[in-house]
């Protein structure tokens, strides 16, 4: 599924530590993996309402293991 930038976004490591939560920055489709791929800039256990206190961290996922957050 494609996540347009701005999305926000949650990281649930499979059970094994607590949630991360973040925005997707870009979202492509991905021949390597043949499905959608994102950055996404992670700020831990919540998204920030304003500006971030801190530089959140990029990672790369795949669009379908992330679950979209809703306002």
């Amino acid at each position: 599924m494609f996540l347009p930038a701005g999305t926000k976004v949650r990281y649930d490591w499979g059970g094994s530590g607590p949630s991360e939560f973040g925005v997707v920055a870009h979202c492509w489709m991905s021949e390597e993996i043949g499905t959608y791929d994102c950055y996404v800039a992670f700020f831990g256990d919540e998204v920030p309402s304003g500006p971030p206190k801190w530089k959140p961290y990029v990672l790369r996922y795949a669009a379908q293991s992330l679950n979209v957050v809703s306002e």
